[in-house]
C-alpha cells in the first residue's frame, strides 16, 4: 500500500491523494487501509518517510564531513522534487493536528536514530566526541537547507553545503 500511496502522490500530489484510488492501485478494499492506518494522514506520513529513506540514504563516505555533505545534498535534491514538495505541503497542512504531529515526531526520531551511525563512525575515527549529542549540529545544517530551499526558494548547491558544513565543524572544533 505504501508503493500505491507513493504512486498516487506522484500522480496527484498531496491535495489529490485519495484513499479509494490508493486502494484500487494496491488491489485492496479501502477498509484494509483504514484497519492499518486510521487516516489518510497516517498513511501519507509513512509514505513520506519511506520516500525519505529511499531518496536520502545514510551515507558512508569515509569522513564525517563527506557523510554530512552527502546527506544534506540528497536532502536538498529531494526537497526540489514534486514528491518532496508534496511532503512539505502535507507537513504544513497538518501542522495543527496533534495526532499527526505526534506521529511525525516519532518518525523523525526514528530517522535521526538512523543518522546516528554517521556520528558513531566519526567517533571511532576521532572526528566526533564519543557520546556528544549530534542533534544541535543536525538541526543547524538541516535547518539551513530547509530555510534556503523552502522559504527563500534558493537552489542549494553541493559546494554551498560543503562550505557550510566545513565551517560549522571547524567552529565546533570537530
Amino acid at each position: 500500500m505504501i508503493s500505491a500511496t507513493i504512486a498516487q502522490l506522484q500522480a496527484a500530489g498531496f491535495e489529490g491523494l485519495n484513499i479509494g484510488a490508493i486502494a484500487a492501485l494496491a488491489g485492496v478494499h479501502e477498509s484494509s487501509i483504514y484497519r492499518r492506518w486510521k487516516s489518510k494522514e497516517g498513511l501519507m506520513m509513512e509514505a513520506v518517510f519511506e520516500l525519505f529513506a529511499e531518496h536520502i540514504a545514510i551515507p558512508d563516505r569515509g569522513s564525517l564531513h563527506a557523510d554530512l555533505v552527502a546527506l544534506l545534498s540528497a536532502t536538498a535534491r529531494y526537497l526540489r522534487t514534486g514528491v518532496g514538495r508534496s511532503a512539505i505541503q502535507f507537513v504544513l497542512a497538518t501542522y495543527n493536528d496533534a495526532a499527526v504531529t505526534g506521529e511525525l515526531r516519532r518518525l523523525w526520531t526514528n530517522r535521526f536514530s538512523a543518522v546516528q551511525q554517521i556520528f558513531d563512525r566519526a567517533a571511532k575515527m576521532g572526528e566526533w566526541s564519543q557520546g556528544a549529542d549530534p542533534m544541535p549540529l543536525l538541526h543547524c545544517l538541516i535547518g539551513a537547507v530547509y530555510l534556503r530551499t523552502l522559504i527563500l526558494h534558493e537552489r542549494v548547491t553541493t559546494d554551498q553545503i560543503r562550505d557550510l558544513t566545513l565551517w560549522i565543524l571547524r567552529e565546533r572544533g570537530s
